[in-house]
């Protein structure tokens, strides 16, 4: 049984090695790709060595370093990831889309710069972390990227996400979040915005950059268990994006309007998890820690006074006290993990595992 409660009373999730898997290890990303079908088979659940899976598998438990699992998105033979952008833009990600010699740019980056801080602070001190960074297939234990953290909630980094599910890139191809509401809306006008989808294969990315790929892992948590979601660690590599093929969508205010009613509004994709909330807090909220704001003069080498002078032109107040977690959110965190980060990762990731000087290839 993977799932029972521990000693601190709450459930916990651990594949425990036995009789029969005690000389197994977990297979690791290299492995993991070797066992991916090629483009024109990617929906077949028998892989090209003849291994079966089962339809209801949404995700591989795979070793990305030494004592530590991931989980590899989608089913478990498909190597397709997907991108879905509603123009065409370069796969550039946020951290790099600023002009830091433009006084207000450099502003812009200070304040997303330390609101990514609070809220990855605030983070490792929920449960999210506490007890889902203790859960354990074999002898590997479960590690949050922070950074793609931090990308599927909204806060800048190195990171681009990508999706394993088809129809969730659809749905990010065919709506923007308006300017002055905050919504997700359908795309309506296409003399303005243009409907794009890309497709790679992982293998050729890993191939191609292994660096981007090192984290294939969909952070345990409920957004991007929901969306499926895979961050590519783009880093420097915007040419990356001509490992992708591009396919322009059809220009129909009908398709927008029924992905938008097949997703519920984004409902689907977005579901009301304590971290959605805390994130537009944190981002929302003209307050900073001061601390931050030290540091990150201190990291930049930007002059302190004139920071805290513009800062506070704009309204921004400076505390020293950081973002804290109640009790009641703790009780919801628990809920979450124990309604459904556990069930997904006991009922549909596939554990599949090598014996010690043994290959996946083999």
């Amino acid at each position: 049984m993977a799932v029972f409660q521990g000693n601190d009373g709450y459930l916990t999730f651990s594949i425990q090695a036995n009789q029969d898997n005690q000389d197994m290890f977990l297979l690791s990303s290299r492995d993991y790709i070797g066992l991916l079908n090629d483009d024109d088979t990617a929906y077949s659940l028998i892989n090209k060595n003849g291994l079966i899976t089962t339809a209801d598998v949404q995700g591989t438990f795979v070793s990305t370093s030494d004592g530590v699992f991931t989980i590899a998105a989608g089913n478990e033979f498909n190597p397709l990831v997907y991108r879905g952008q509603n123009k065409d833009y370069d796969f550039i990600p946020s951290s790099k889309r600023y002009e830091l010699s433009n006084g207000e740019e450099r502003i812009r980056h200070a304040i997303d710069w330390i609101k990514k801080k609070e809220f990855l602070t605030l983070f490792v001190t929920t449960p999210y972390s506490k007890r889902i960074e203790n859960f354990k297939v074999l002898d590997c234990n479960y590690k949050f990227d922070l950074e793609a953290v931090a990308q599927n909630y909204n806060f800048v980094s190195d990171y681009l996400d990508m999706t394993r599910n088809l129809m969730a890139a659809y749905f990010f191809a065919y709506t923007y979040v308006d300017a002055k509401t905050g919504k997700i809306v359908p795309v309506e006008d296409f003399s303005e915005y243009s409907p794009t989808l890309y497709i790679a294969n992982i293998a050729k990315l890993y191939e191609y950059a292994p660096e981007a790929v090192q984290s294939i892992g969909m952070q345990a948590l409920l957004r991007p268990k929901t969306q499926f979601t895979m961050s590519l660690n783009v880093g420097e590599n915007f040419d990356i994006k001509s490992l992708f093929k591009k396919v322009e969508l059809p220009k129909n205010p009908a398709v927008s309007r029924n992905l938008f009613a097949q997703f519920r509004g984004g409902e689907m994709l977005f579901p009301s998890d304590y971290l959605s909330r805390a994130s537009l807090q944190i981002r929302s909220y003209k307050v900073l820690n001061e601390g931050l704001v030290n540091q990150y003069c201190a990291e930049t080498s930007t002059d302190q006074k004139w920071l805290v002078d513009e800062l506070k032109k704009l309204g921004y107040e400076l505390v020293n006290k950081p973002w804290e977690i109640f009790e009641q959110a703790r009780y919801m965190i628990n809920r979450e993990i124990d309604e459904f980060i556990i069930p997904f990762m006991n009922s549909n990731v596939a554990f599949r595992g090598c014996k010690k000087a043994q290959s996946a290839n083999v």
